[in-house]
């Protein structure tokens, strides 16, 4: 109860995704988990991109990479706001 799994995802990035790596796309959306703790707040947790995305950087000249990273600055910003106060 209380646990949610949230889905993220832009178009623009997920067009230059599927550009580099069409088996990566099977990762999108990437996901946010929020957890309700017993006292009744909340975590959050996420794998970044560039975690998730690993797996398929073998297989292009670098720029899935360099596509993760950018993500991972977006998810950072998103989870920092979405856990202020």
């Amino acid at each position: 109860p209380g646990n949610r799994v949230i889905g993220v995802f832009r178009n623009d990035f997920a067009g230059r995704t599927l550009r580099q790596s069409v088996p990566a796309m099977i990762e999108a959306p990437l996901r946010f988990y929020v957890t309700e703790t017993p006292s009744g707040t909340a975590t959050l947790s996420w794998k970044t991109p560039s975690a998730v995305f690993a797996p398929y950087t073998q297989e292009d000249n670098g720029e899935l990479a360099r596509i993760a990273d950018e993500l991972d600055a977006i998810f950072a910003r998103i989870a920092e706001r979405a856990t202020q106060p």
